[in-house]
């Protein structure tokens, strides 16, 4: 369990993103970060450089808030608009000065215990329900067996409930052993906020549970907290 507990940081990136959904891809990496300042001061100063001022992916950083027993304790989610953007990112920063300091800043406040990639299916709920800039999410990953009967119970289901919070489905492309195929990320205000909206409580559960209840098996769940965000100007 430990090992898919650590990926649940993902899809918590695509809040902000101005982006078509099933075009963006994201890479994320799961820290045991002993010092935080550190780490976004490292990320402030590659956001501040040339290599950075040509990327056009965003770039986040979360903290875990419960997360059963992943070690992990903080994770860096990178998102592209497109695959094509991905490659040109990474084309851009490979073997520059300003991407060697940043990762020589980060490994002496940082360990890397996990790195995983996806892509963004679809999303319900609305960024105008987010307003404050460091929200909360909730994370389930799941493994779900028939795929294309799945995302429209659950678009369904987020049709009903608009006006809470922002929800993202997101498919698990690459990542190790991790059963995991798929994963739900809810957005909420406040941890609070987020717990009194859970799925189990809003409009259409029953509905949404028989149609995918047999079609998915829940893996492991987590809370985050956005502690900063790093956006192409």
């Amino acid at each position: 369990m430990k090992n898919v507990i650590g990926k649940v940081s993902i899809l918590t990136s695509v809040l902000f993103m101005q982006t078509a959904l099933g075009q963006a891809v994201f890479q994320s990496v799961d820290l045991v970060v002993s010092n935080p300042a550190a780490v976004v001061a490292a990320m402030d100063k590659f956001a501040a450089s040339p290599t950075a001022s040509s990327q056009t992916s965003t770039v986040q950083l979360y903290q875990y808030v419960a997360a059963g027993e992943n070690e992990a304790t903080h994770a860096i989610n990178v998102i592209h608009p497109s695959p094509s953007d991905m490659d040109s990112n990474l084309m851009s920063a490979q073997g520059s000065q300003d991407q060697a300091a940043l990762f020589a800043e980060i490994g002496q406040a940082a360990r890397i215990v996990n790195r995983w990639m996806g892509q963004i299916l679809l999303s319900g709920g609305s960024a105008e329900n987010i307003t404050t800039p460091n929200p909360a999410a909730l994370v389930y990953m799941m493994s779900v067996s028939d795929p294309a009967s799945y995302a429209p119970a659950l678009a369904s289901f987020m049709g009903k409930n608009s006006d809470v919070g922002q929800t993202f489905l997101s498919s698990i492309i690459v990542d190790g052993e991790n059963p995991a195929t798929h994963v739900v990320l809810s957005f909420g205000n406040s941890m609070g906020e987020l717990l009194m909206n859970q799925p189990q409580t809003q409009e259409g559960w029953d509905e949404y549970l028989a149609s995918a209840g047999d079609n998915r098996t829940i893996e492991a769940s987590a809370m985050l907290q956005l502690v900063k965000v790093w956006a192409p100007e």
